[in-house]
């Protein structure tokens, strides 16, 4: 039996156990999610145990390659460690926060405008500098405009990430496709199974509703995706519109919810039942709606891996997300 097997099993069994563990402790202290029979359709309290499951996991893996791994580290350096490690954590404390108190949206935005300033103030890493696209070799240097438009980058995609959070499974998939994807480009084994195993065992407990996201959860895995797609992207094995191809599901439903919202004199950002998902729930069961928009999004990452003209993927893309929002549209005049 090989250490890589081995690993596997102890991972796997550790996660189980600390699973269990933290649905006990968080019932018992009420970070619940609660049924209102409006958005939220469950029909019993579910602990919003996803942060803390994927808080600790984290700093599992940083202890393996710091103690354990010799030549083949996924983090280059400490401040790159400390950078991911400490607003990982502040991001998380945020969600868990919104979870048993409640957030307004605009303070939750100035609180992670704040930790991903703090991120990319650690380690550059994290910061975008240029923008380089595959299909022209012309490169745009944003200059003194790279720590806003960072910020700006990583707000967006937390809320687009934290927008798909409506369906059991459905964002953890989402950061598993992103994940597999952003691993083909720059493998490393270890990194990859210290997410993997939780994420599968998440998308477990989670299909059998016994444990939520959270806040804690969605914004946590959206944090750590837009920092791997910042690092991928710095180390220039990944181009801007291969990242825009991979967002663009949960982007392009994010834009239309926020346009919605505001001609209705709401707040972007506040929770309501127009997202993508709700409208798909509103013709089939969660497991069609769950199938079908991971299809598009596993669909979105195929081509944006396989095609070389990405102005040609992004027509089909664009053509794909048409026809399906058609598609929801005839179902809903049925």
């Amino acid at each position: 039996m090989t250490s890589e097997l081995i690993l596997l099993i102890l991972l796997t069994l550790l996660n189980i156990l600390l699973f269990s563990f933290l649905i006990k402790i968080f019932i018992k202290i009420k970070i619940i999610d609660t049924p209102d029979f409006f958005r939220k359709i469950h029909t019993s309290n579910i602990p919003l145990v996803g942060g803390t499951f994927f808080i600790i996991n984290i700093f599992l893996y940083f202890i393996f390659e710091i103690f354990i791994i010799d030549n083949t580290p996924y983090f280059e350096g400490y401040r790159e460690i400390l950078s991911f490690l400490i607003c990982s954590f502040l991001i998380y404390l945020v969600g868990l926060y919104d979870d048993k108190y409640f957030l307004r949206p605009n303070i939750k935005l100035v609180l992670v405008s704040i930790i991903v300033t703090i991120c990319i103030s650690i380690s550059n890493t994290f910061q975008l500098d240029f923008i380089s696209f595959l299909f022209t070799e012309k490169i745009i240097f944003l200059d003194n405009f790279g720590i806003i438009f960072t910020i700006f980058c990583f707000l967006v995609f937390l809320n687009a990430f934290n927008m798909i959070d409506g369906i059991n499974g459905l964002s953890t998939t989402y950061f598993l496709i992103c994940l597999t994807y952003l691993t083909l480009l720059n493998y490393n084994f270890y990194f990859f199974l210290f997410f993997l195993v939780p994420s599968i065992c998440f998308l477990y407990f989670n299909f059998k509703n016994k444990a939520f996201l959270g806040d804690s959860g969605s914004l946590l895995l959206g944090f750590i995706l837009s920092c791997l797609f910042i690092k991928t992207y710095n180390q220039k094995v990944i181009f801007a519109d291969q990242i825009i191809l991979l967002m663009i599901i949960p982007g392009i439903d994010m834009l239309r919810v926020a346009i919605i919202r505001i001609f209705k004199k709401k707040h972007p950002f506040e929770a309501d039942k127009s997202h993508l998902h709700h409208l798909i729930l509103n013709k089939y069961n969660p497991k069609i709606s769950y199938i079908s928009i991971s299809l598009i999004i596993g669909l979105s990452a195929l081509l944006s891996k396989t095609i070389e003209n990405e102005l040609i993927n992004i027509i089909q893309i664009l053509l794909i997300l048409i026809i399906y929002f058609l598609f929801i549209n005839l179902q809903k005049q049925k």
